[in-house]
């Protein structure tokens, strides 16, 4: 918890410290005479580059969280064995919907799984193989 704190406490002082220089710097800047425009295009070709930037970044994340929710709703084959009689009942659950000792069937039932079984999940994207 302390670490948190001292953490939190650190960030402010350096966003304070890169704050106050570069208040500094801009108030040496305005007393400067003005420069010429080629450093403005100079720094407009810059802030383009940032924004394809972070719209590109944003389109990779847009996909990877819809990619993970397409999988997630992925209807997958679950079959629970018992390692002791060899029994085994095959299920069909989406992919979100199973955790490591139950799982949700696509029939609504919540099935917990005892200590002495297993789970397989069969992958459909297997079959295409």
């Amino acid at each position: 918890m302390i670490s948190k704190i001292l953490l939190t406490l650190f960030v402010i002082i350096i966003a304070w410290l890169v704050i106050t220089n570069r208040q500094r710097r801009m108030a040496a800047i305005a007393s400067l005479p003005r420069a010429a425009t080629p450093v403005q295009k100079q720094g407009l070709n810059w802030r383009w580059g940032v924004y394809l930037f972070v719209i590109l970044m944003i389109l990779g994340s847009g996909l990877l969280l819809y990619m993970k929710w397409q999988d997630g709703y992925q209807v997958v084959t679950v079959q629970v064995i018992d390692t002791q009689s060899g029994r085994s009942v095959v299920y069909k659950a989406r992919r979100m919907d199973v955790d490591e000792r139950r799982f949700l069937t696509l029939d609504g039932r919540e099935v917990s799984v005892a200590d002495t079984e297993r789970i397989e999940v069969e992958n459909p994207r297997d079959d295409r193989r």
